[in-house]
Formats: structure tokens, sequence, C-alpha cells
């Protein structure tokens, strides 16, 4: 849940007029993308950002004027040289912001909902009608998971209808904000999903583990981290942890539960520390699962798993060891920056190949000579080909290195 509705829940309280600016579709290059979001305050402040620039400073000064009243809008931006602004930022998208004024009092109690579902990591769905019956344009409905929907539209069938595809949009699992075009009754509909945050567990807090708390934390995973040693394992040492644990390693790990949207790091102290946490975690059916070392310490304990039948080729080859995207890293900081790329390549199911293969660890890939030395070559290979240009992400207009050149 992004915490901009918390501060909407504290305007609501405070009784403080505002409007709300919410990206719902993009279209080509854009400053952001679909879900971002800002509140406008009648003092001119933001919180939140749609991008800055002059998309940011056209909804804003629209926002501004909803602030005094007035009824919700949705714009259409053409972002080329045509907009009329002179910052350099004319990327050439198209973005549709839609604007509300602060909601009525009967939907203040679904922007409370939606914190509620946060707080106890439930599932949601919260929909938004940008445009149809002009009784509904603007009116918001939180279809929660195994609940009944917060929320009236004051349009029965376009409800229903909503609710039908908020729950199916609930069950496909994605993280990703979606306008919906419906046709009868017709209407368009934002829905944003309301997920728990993904739990990144780290199996020690040294240098590595403590860094990548910080990078993990940043990244929008809730981290929890544990160690046995008091003295690195504190709030002191890891302000951005979630979750400190102090105790044994391998029982903590055994006895937290493992599940699909969890992310699992293995760097503790040692070779012996590692292969045994491992053990825990090899056959679970976690999102991710990772584990620190060279070839040749990763190779022997493959070697060791397949040899007393504790893991198939196939399971082993499913682990990211080594672990991190292969940036050439050299320092602790750069380690734990390459892992926590990784941690968001596999959250945002993206493989090397451009295939989405699910939150499996290592998308599900086979060792196909069923050993532990093919079991390692199938990660490399993985390893090996996530890396590209960054020209080659970046419109064709600007050409390779940024020069301008259609």
């Amino acid at each position: 849940m992004d915490s901009l509705y918390r501060e909407v829940v504290r305007l609501l309280d405070e009784g403080q007029p505002f409007s709300l600016g919410t990206v719902i579709h993009t279209s080509g290059s854009t400053p952001q993308k679909i879900g971002a979001r800002a509140v406008f305050l009648a003092g001119g402040q933001i919180l939140g950002t749609l991008g800055g620039g002059c998309m940011e400073a056209e909804a804003r000064r629209r926002g501004l004027q909803m602030v005094r009243g007035g009824e919700p809008d949705l714009m259409e931006l053409h972002l080329d040289d045509d907009f009329g602004w002179d910052d350099g930022l004319i990327c050439g998208g198209t973005a549709n912001i839609f604007l509300q004024p602060r909601p009525e009092a009967d939907q203040e109690e679904v922007y409370r909902q939606v914190v509620a579902l946060h707080d106890t990591r439930g599932r949601g769905v919260l929909a938004l009608v940008a445009t149809g019956e002009p009784e509904a344009v603007g009116r918001l409905c939180l279809i929660r998971e195994g609940e009944a929907p917060h929320g009236d539209l004051h349009v029965p069938a376009l409800q229903a209808l909503i609710e039908e595809k908020a729950r199916e949009f609930l069950a496909e699992g994605r993280e990703e904000p979606r306008r919906v075009r419906l046709l009868d009754p017709e209407a368009t509909v934002y829905l944003e999903p309301l997920r728990p945050k993904p739990l990144c567990f780290i199996a020690g807090a040294g240098h590595i583990g403590a860094a990548l708390t910080h990078y993990a934390a940043r990244c929008g995973f809730e981290v929890a981290i544990v160690d046995d040693r008091a003295s690195l394992c504190n709030a002191e040492r890891l302000p951005d942890a979630d979750q400190i644990l102090v105790g044994d390693i391998v029982e903590t790990v055994r006895n937290w539960p493992k599940t699909p949207d969890s992310y699992w790091v293995i760097v503790t102290r040692g070779h012996r520390h590692d292969a045994v946490v491992l053990r825990e975690l090899v056959k679970a059916p976690v999102a991710y699962l990772g584990m620190i070392g060279s070839k040749r310490k990763i190779l022997t304990i493959y070697q060791e798993f397949v040899e007393q039948g504790l893991a198939s080729p196939e399971e082993l080859s499913r682990i990211h060891a080594p672990i991190g995207l292969d940036i050439g890293a050299l320092s602790v900081e750069e380690i734990a920056l390459c892992i926590a790329a990784e941690l968001v390549m596999v959250r945002r199911k993206r493989l090397g190949d451009g295939e989405s293969h699910g939150d499996c660890p290592g998308g599900g890939r086979v060792a196909a000579d069923g050993d532990a030395q093919a079991a390692l070559a199938v990660r490399l290979g993985d390893r090996n080909s996530v890396g590209r240009p960054l020209t080659e992400g970046l419109p064709r207009r600007y050409g390779a290195g940024g020069s301008g050149a259609p």
C-alpha cells in the first residue's frame, strides 16, 4: 500500500481541504507510470509525485483549483513538442490523470479500510470509477479478499460488474494497477491491487546482510533479518529492518513461514552455516532463494545435497547461487546492490530471456544432465544473460549514448 493513503486519512481526520491526482493510464514515454499519485494541498504543497515537470505542473494547477471545489476530472496530457512547456521534459507519451476533490463523507471510510487492510497484511483491490454514470464517477470501492466490499458506487449494475472484475484481478496475483473499460454499463475503471509488501528474509547480519537490509527496504520489501550475534543484529545497526531476530539462525529459519511471496537470502558467516540453512529452504515454495558463495563452494554444497538425497538437480538449479546479478561487484555495498537488483528482477517477473516465469526461484529451470555441475551451469547461464545495455531501454529517438539522434 502506498503510504500516501495514510496521509489522506490524516488529512480527513484533520478536516483539511485537498485534492488527489492519480495516473490511471499511460502510453509511450512518460515521467511516471500508471499508479503514481499526488495529493494537492490548499497551500500549494504536494504530497507524493506525478513525475515532476510539465505533467505534474499542469495536474497541480488543476488540482489546486479543485481544492476549492469542483467535480472530478479526467485529464489527458500529450507530452510532445506542442504541449507548451519548456522544461526539457518533453517525453513524447500520453498520460491520463484522474483528479478528484476531497471525498464525500460516505467515501472517507474506504480510505480508512485501505489502511486497515495494510495493517492486517490483507489483500484487496481498490476500484476508482473514472468515466461512466455521473453519480458513479469519482467514487471508490474496496474489494477485499474473502470479505464484503466497502464503498457504494450508486449504480448497482456497475458495482456488481466491478466487484466481479476486481476479484478476477485479485486472483491473478499481479502487483501492477490496470485501467479497465467496461461496455455494459459503459465505464472506465482504475483497478489498483493492494497486497502486503513481499517479505525479504535475510539469514545473516554480517556486512552484506546489513547493507542488503537497507537496499531491500528501499525497494519496497518488508525486511526480517536473523543472526545469533546480538552485537551485529540490533536496531542501531539495522535501522531499516522491520523485524530483527536474535537467536539460532537455523531454528528461526525452520520455524518461519515459507510463502510464495517471500524472498530468502542466505549470507551467514561461513560455508557450513550456509549449507545447513539451505537444507531448510531448498524445497520450500518461496519466490526467491539465493545463497552467497564462490562457484567452488556452491558446487561442493550441491554435490553433497545430491549425494545425500537432500535435493534433486532440478531443485538445486532453481537457487540463485552465486547470488545477485553479475555486475562485477567487489565491495560490500556493490554486492548488496546486485542482490537487491536480482530481488526486484524476480519480483517483477523479468528474466534474461524476456519471458515471465512467475515467482519461483530461478524461474523453474531444469538441470538436464542430472548432476550438481549441470545444476550450477543452469544458474550461471541465467545469470550471464540478464545484462543489457541501458540504451536498449531508451526510446529510439535518443539512440546509443543518449545523443538525441533519430
